[in-house]
């Protein structure tokens, strides 16, 4: 099921672009034998993205899978569509392997449906390709189970269940959203400078079991706590967190912290400071069982990404010092957010006592696992629009942080 290639090199251009890239790189990339490589599940988060956009296009297209029309010797030339060349696509890279894996997960409604409708046919469909990877729409039935996975599609898609539980999967994702935007424009109420530290917390490979645990998820906890508590770096104001899973990275989280920028600066030591924290919490010099990602030896469990090392690569760099006044601080601070509060798909995981007992639940041992944490909204916060009690413009803070 894995792939090893090394990562490769071509940069992505736009910040949502980066944004994209960068949780997929956390999700998939590991260390082996000195190289950091991927595993196929990067292909499948591209999957789920390219799915997410066929669901999409369905809303505003009348296109059939494939257009008929005379070839000019007197007989039918057909070719396939805009939609069903993004179909047939789909099917081709579809990895049965991978998705049986997330069969515990709980996607979103669009990709709930790609998977359910086009991954159910995707082995069917590609029983016809040619060697040379094109499909005989000449023949009755390839052109049948295209047409029929559309037309399926279409009916999932536009079932009145379906839209509650698109309205409501809208509803919960956007109450996250605003809840975490109101937490970060409440920042801005007192202080007109924040300093804002990205930082990737991993579970080294070797230890992928261990992070499934009650004492794992405990590490994390204490992390946030001593965070909190300025136990790590000075004049924390507050935090953003998001736990994620991987199938080669396994758990790991997503760490945005907040602090007054006009006391602090270097976000780039901020992160590596709490990094080495992580690190310190998680166990060093531990005994690691000979696996796929190498022989027996003592290391760290722990691991972690400074994401200021990527700063340049921004278009809007929400890394920083970030000014009420600066639009493209805002923006790139905005998208942070908008991604980590995105769930895509999301595991409910029933942590266990130790790393020999790996079972995933989606039932009620799993409720009460949160996999988004903030901390706690400042005091004498009045809400969404509150008046500053330094006289600035917030003008850009409620266009772009807020969208008001």
């Amino acid at each position: 099921m894995k792939k090893q290639n090394r990562i490769p090199s071509t940069e992505p251009k736009t910040q949502e672009d980066v944004e994209r890239f960068h949780h997929g790189f956390v999700r998939t990339t590991y260390p082996k034998d000195g190289v950091q490589v991927r595993s196929e599940e990067f292909n499948f988060i591209r999957w789920l993205e390219r799915a997410d956009d066929l669901v999409a296009a369905l809303d505003s297209s009348t296109d059939a899978a494939y257009l008929e029309k005379p070839n000019g010797r007197g007989g039918t030339m057909r070719e396939l569509t805009k939609v069903g060349w993004k179909i047939y696509g789909l099917c081709r890279t579809f990895d049965p392997a991978i998705a049986e894996h997330y069969a515990p997960y709980r996607f979103s409604p669009p990709l709930a449906a790609a998977l359910k409708v086009v991954g159910g046919r995707a082995t069917e469909l590609c029983s016809y390709c040619r060697p040379d990877g094109s499909l005989p729409l000449g023949e009755p039935e390839a052109r049948q189970v295209v047409k029929e996975i559309l037309a399926s599609l279409k009916q999932e898609c536009g079932s009145a269940a379906y839209k509650t539980t698109v309205e409501n999967y809208r509803r919960r994702q956007g109450k996250n959203l605003t809840s975490c935007v109101d937490y970060m424009a409440a920042q801005f109420e007192k202080r007109s400078v924040l300093l804002i530290t990205r930082v990737d917390l991993y579970i080294r490979p070797a230890f992928k079991g261990w992070g499934y645990t009650r004492e794992a998820d405990a590490c994390y906890s204490r992390l946030l706590r001593s965070l909190t508590e300025n136990r790590i770096i000075p004049d924390v104001l507050g935090y953003i967190a998001k736990r994620e899973d991987g199938i080669d990275r396994g758990i790991h989280f997503h760490l945005l912290i907040i602090q007054d920028g006009h006391l602090h600066r270097d976000a780039a030591n901020m992160a590596r400071l709490v990094g080495e924290k992580w690190v310190q919490i998680c166990g060093t010099d531990v005994v690691a069982q000979a696996s796929d990602y190498g022989p027996e030896t003592r290391t760290n469990r722990g691991s972690y990404f400074n994401c200021y090392a990527r700063a340049e690569h921004y278009r809007f760099n929400g890394i920083g010092l970030v000014r009420g006044f600066d639009a493209d601080k805002l923006r790139g601070l905005r998208l942070a957010i908008e991604y980590l509060c995105k769930e895509p798909y999301q595991l409910k995981p029933d942590l266990q006592p130790d790393s020999e007992m790996l079972t995933i639940s989606l039932g009620r041992a799993g409720k009460g696992v949160r996999n988004l944490r903030k901390g706690v909204m400042p005091k004498g916060h009045s809400g969404r629009g509150a008046p500053r009690r330094i006289a600035l413009d917030d003008s850009l803070i409620k266009s772009i942080l807020l969208k008001v």
